[in-house]
């Protein structure tokens, strides 16, 4: 499989844990003003599917790396982001389909169409 295709893979993943995530809020809200218990289990169901697709994001971060600095381009780690990166993982992601995204750990521009 092809480095472009696993970046992209990666943050449609991310993508759809977003959506997940919030999904799974909205059904505790619901399920705290409505004490339903068919909201519970579905709810308990999107939170199963959100770990999955956090383990696939997680899985295809290990092959979506910088081909400047070898670092994982949609994982951040505890350390700051470079300078030049303007933001975090979270804006790496965001900017994903756009063509080039900036490197968080290293503040280098990668094509995200050519990696």
């Amino acid at each position: 499989m092809s480095k472009t295709v696993v970046g992209k893979l990666d943050a449609i993943s991310v993508f759809i844990c977003w959506f997940l995530l919030g999904l799974f809020f909205a059904c505790l809200a619901y399920e705290q003003f409505f004490s339903n218990a068919e909201a519970e289990l579905f709810s308990w169901y999107i939170f199963a599917v959100f770990i999955v697709f956090l383990i696939f994001h997680v899985t295809l971060a290990f092959f979506n790396r910088c081909p400047n600095c070898s670092k994982m381009l949609t994982a951040q780690g505890f350390k700051k982001p470079h300078p030049n990166s303007n933001g975090d993982w979270s804006k790496v992601v965001w900017h994903w389909f756009s063509g080039s995204v900036v490197c968080i750990h290293c503040g280098k521009e990668v094509n995200t169409n050519d990696l």
